[in-house]
């Protein structure tokens, strides 16, 4: 019998909760939810879904993040001041360390790879 090398997965119907923290919230109530779906062997680089409702946060990047913005629009302000409005079709690339500020006007849900300095449990 042989062992797959190519690992698959498919969307799930209803994304799993993954809270923002409480801390970084800083208007609304957004809800955050979504799924690590696939990885390398090293857990290194890892992909998935992830979706969110209305609301203001801080989000400081603890990995290299490329998104795929599938639906809805999120404004996102780098800490120094340039802001990005990101639609469905866009993409970009958020480097490790990074801090930023998130207004997501009605909801946004994306596509991402992650590539982590350490192993990613999920």
């Amino acid at each position: 019998m042989s062992h797959a090398m190519i690992p698959t997965a498919h969307l799930p119907a209803e994304l799993p909760p993954m809270p923002i923290d409480p801390a970084w919230i800083q208007e609304g109530a957004p809800t955050a939810c979504g799924a690590v779906l696939t990885q390398t062997a090293d857990k290194l680089l890892s992909s998935g879904f992830w979706s969110c409702t209305a609301g203001r946060f801080k989000w400081v990047f603890a990995w290299d993040e490329f998104v795929y913005v599938l639906d809805g629009e999120v404004l996102i302000r780098e800490e120094g001041g340039v802001t990005h409005t990101l639609k469905a079709g866009d993409i970009a690339h958020f480097p490790r360390g990074l801090t930023t500020y998130w207004h997501v006007p009605k909801f946004v849900r994306k596509f991402f790879t992650l590539r982590t300095p350490e192993p990613f449990n999920v």
